[in-house]
């Protein structure tokens, strides 16, 4: 009788700890599906998922102005009652509504890339934008301080980590290089290819151009792909924004003379380490800075920048 009563206790101990490990639902939704950050950045957050014990879904619009389709997606997973959010939100302030329904729902919620523009007291993971967007302008002065016209090529206005790469450069520049005249006033769109038919238009209207900042992926791509059609490259100076093969072929053939890049896969991971904290109920900071690192062509082979660079080169197709 007694091993009886103890098997049943044994029984009922590992049924409640089958429910007390019960995994959190949560969904990641990221800008956008095309470019490789947003997949290191879910590399990074499902491998600290599965140390958790987190069921991730990674679910995000397909192009990175899908505003729209972000907050009919948020809507679907407070329906579905998930615990938790990740979020790289398209536009600044459009989600506001949904995001704190989400809240009222006892959602938790995490901000990842870029930072709204009120917060609301919800924590914030990323690169510091304006820094590294300063960055990129301290190596151009260094390398060409003799330049007289240079073109900040912006990505897209509702985008809040493109704008404040944009605004750091463009503050940095103009102390670095006061004699400069700077356009700051030309868009990209989206895509690779709006940015390289944006710069195509750009220089037919502006030929004297001599340096040109991109601050992100897609346009950094873009305007090389714009820069060697027209035999431009090398001739007017280049400084990028994000890490793919195409940028890592342009730095080495000298047609990129910079980019700098951020750590998406450790984004991803303390992205899903805060989340976890909040719904365990932990304090945690408002901000979680991660680093950017600015590579060209003489520090490119150095372990420190391979160490970042390898995975987006070994793990993705060209």
């Amino acid at each position: 009788m007694r091993l009886i009563h103890f098997l049943l206790c044994m029984v009922f101990l590992q049924s409640a700890c089958n429910v007390m490990a019960a995994p959190f639902k949560v969904v990641f939704i990221p800008k956008g599906a095309t470019h490789i950050f947003w997949k290191e950045i879910a590399r990074g957050a499902e491998d600290t998922a599965k140390n958790l014990n987190i069921e991730m879904v990674w679910r995000g619009p397909s192009l990175e102005d899908g505003v729209d389709a972000q907050a009919r997606i948020i809507d679907f997973y407070i329906q579905q009652k998930y615990s938790g959010i990740i979020l790289a939100p398209n536009s600044p302030e459009k989600l506001d509504k949904t995001i704190q329904e989400a809240i009222r729902k006892g959602i938790k919620v995490v901000v990842v890339d870029s930072p709204l523009t009120v917060q609301n007291k919800l924590p914030y993971v990323g690169t510091n934008n304006k820094e590294a967007g300063a960055l990129a302008a301290a190596q151009a002065a260094k390398d060409f301080p003799q330049v007289k016209k240079i073109l900040l090529l912006r990505y897209s206005p509702q985008h809040g980590s493109t704008s404040q790469r944009e605004q750091g450069f463009l503050e940095h520049i103009r102390k670095l290089l006061p004699q400069a005249e700077i356009i700051d006033n030309q868009y990209t769109g989206i895509t690779v290819q709006n940015a390289e038919s944006s710069l195509h238009t750009i220089l037919a209207r502006i030929p004297d151009i001599e340096l040109i900042f991109t601050p992100n992926e897609s346009s950094t791509e873009g305007a090389v792909r714009a820069l060697k059609a027209k035999n431009l490259s090398g001739k007017i100076r280049h400084y990028g924004f994000d890490f793919n093969h195409k940028i890592n072929e342009a730095i080495k053939d000298g047609s990129l003379n910079g980019v700098v890049i951020q750590d998406p896969y450790l984004m991803g991971k303390k992205a899903m380490q805060t989340l976890f904290e909040l719904l365990e109920n932990k304090p945690i900071p408002a901000y979680l800075e991660t680093p950017a690192l600015l590579i060209t062509l003489k520090n490119m082979n150095n372990p420190e920048v391979r160490s970042k660079t390898d995975p987006f080169l070994k793990l993705y197709a060209r």
